[in-house]
């Protein structure tokens, strides 16, 4: 029955509601730049009225409201979003990825600058052209040497700085296994925790905002998909094979490929082999075993190209110490023959450069000159395009790569940040909005307090106040 202690009860309802909502409040505009964090909001509701229905009433004119209680913590969320921005995110990743080693190859060739394999042909044939205009002269000669040993500094250097960059990406390999199994196995924790807290009926704000961000950092690198079932708990799938099923896991890890220069491919638990169709471990993985490869392959073809041209017209000519049949470069023993490209240990002796066409003519240059002419034989592709127009296709070739993957790296992240606005408007924090909700509740506290403060007055004068009068 409703009495003044009720009207009490009331007042320290709504005291109790608003100092409440000021937390909630304080908790955002302490999270207001966290990554990942969705703002919360205390949502209120009528306490249950007095009395409650039935056949029989009192006295009362009908139902007389007990206050305001906390119905929840609310969690502002686009659940639908989630899977799309996972998409778009694990196509951009790898894109993104794919770009930036893309750049690193391209920078590591140095096509553009003065110092690409372009100018270093270029300079080497120049160099049979003058010795074949004075082949006595012994300056042009070593001259001749000193820029066939930069041509071919510039292959060596060259291989071996892609091959470095494929080892680097497969360490990036074995990093991002490392953290799909720590994030998998955090995720399937917090399954179990989130499952917890809400059983007994509280929302796990917090612990989704975690979840989501170790959902998110999943779909980065693997393109992972995530399905939440009705208990709360996410289960993670990578390409059709489960990763996490409520509190347990299935672990990934690595296996050195043997055919594969010993890079390692992933593996599940059971065996099964890992493929990522999107994410960076899928930017990694293309760059790793398809790019690089197919710019390594351009190399060595054209490094044996080369050679081969070379030393053939080499060995049909004469040197001015009439030596003949020798090599100017080093026969290959390998097929990474861009690495193995060197000047013949013969060439020591600028006197061993065949120049000549014939014995004992010192003054004839037209082997050289025919070596010069190589710049525009067709020597290369089945014998249908030469040396130059096959390094201009490699380089052309790598330069739509490089557009390509920049472009729908763009593109991608264009969509990204279009996602995040959406999102943000939904679920980031305004600070004014929370300054605007803070004085809210501060005012609906005060005023609470001041009913409090009636109620307790009113009190005092009926417990210390009536009867006095008639003493």
């Amino acid at each position: 029955m409703p009495n003044l202690f009720s009207g009490i009860n009331t007042a320290l309802s709504a005291i109790l509601a608003q100092q409440h909502a000021m937390e909630v409040i304080e908790h955002n505009v302490a999270n207001a730049n966290t990554p990942g964090y969705h703002r919360q909001e205390v949502v209120l509701t009528a306490g249950i009225p007095y009395p409650a229905a039935g056949m029989s009433r009192g006295i009362l004119p009908g139902q007389m409201g007990t206050g305001v209680t906390v119905d929840r913590i609310r969690r502002f969320n686009i659940d639908y979003f989630d899977g799309r921005y996972r998409r778009e995110l694990a196509e951009s990743k790898r894109w993104s990825a794919q770009s930036d080693i893309l750049n690193q190859v391209e920078a590591t060739l140095a096509e553009t600058s003065a110092d690409g394999l372009s100018s270093k042909l270029d300079a080497f044939w120049n160099g049979w052209q003058a010795v074949s205009s004075d082949p006595t002269n012994q300056a042009y000669r070593s001259d001749l040497l000193a820029k066939a040993k930069s041509l071919t500094d510039g292959f060596n250097s060259r291989a071996q700085a892609l091959m470095n960059i494929r080892n680097d990406q497969d360490l990036a390999v074995k990093q991002s296994v490392e953290e799909i199994n720590n994030l998998s196995t955090q995720i399937s924790r917090l399954n179990i925790e989130i499952v917890s807290v809400k059983s007994v009926g509280d929302q796990p704000n917090d612990l989704l905002d975690k979840r989501d961000v170790m959902l998110d950092r999943l779909a980065e690198l693997t393109g992972a998909v995530s399905s939440i079932q009705d208990d709360g708990q996410a289960n993670v799938s990578i390409n059709g094979h489960v990763l996490v099923v409520g509190g347990s896991t299935s672990q990934l890890s690595t296996v050195p490929v043997a055919a594969n220069g010993n890079l390692v491919n992933i593996q599940w638990n059971d065996g099964q082999a890992f493929s990522a169709q999107s994410g960076e471990l899928a930017g990694f993985f293309n760059a790793r075993d398809q790019i690089i490869p197919s710019q390594l392959a351009g190399l060595n073809a054209l490094a044996t190209g080369l050679a081969n041209s070379v030393n053939a017209a080499h060995q049909a000519g004469y040197g001015l110490n009439n030596s003949h049949m020798l090599n100017f470069f080093e026969p290959f023993t390998s097929t990474n023959t861009a690495l193995e490209l060197r000047l013949s240990s013969q060439m020591n002796d600028p006197n061993n450069i065949a120049a000549a066409t014939a014995l004992n003519a010192p003054g004839d240059g037209n082997q050289a000159t025919a070596i010069a002419n190589l710049r525009t034989a067709t020597v290369m592709n089945g014998n249908t395009v030469t040396i130059g127009q096959y390094l201009n296709r490699q380089i052309g070739d790598l330069g739509l790569a490089v557009n390509t993957a920049a472009s729908r790296a763009k593109d991608r992240d264009f969509v990204i940040q279009s996602l995040k606005s959406i999102s943000e408007a939904t679920s980031g924090v305004s600070l004014d909005e929370e300054a605007a909700n803070m004085v809210k509740a501060q005012r609906s506290f005060q005023a609470a307090s001041q009913l409090m403060n009636a109620m307790d007055s009113m009190l005092n004068t009926v417990i210390n106040g009536l009867g006095v009068a008639g003493r």
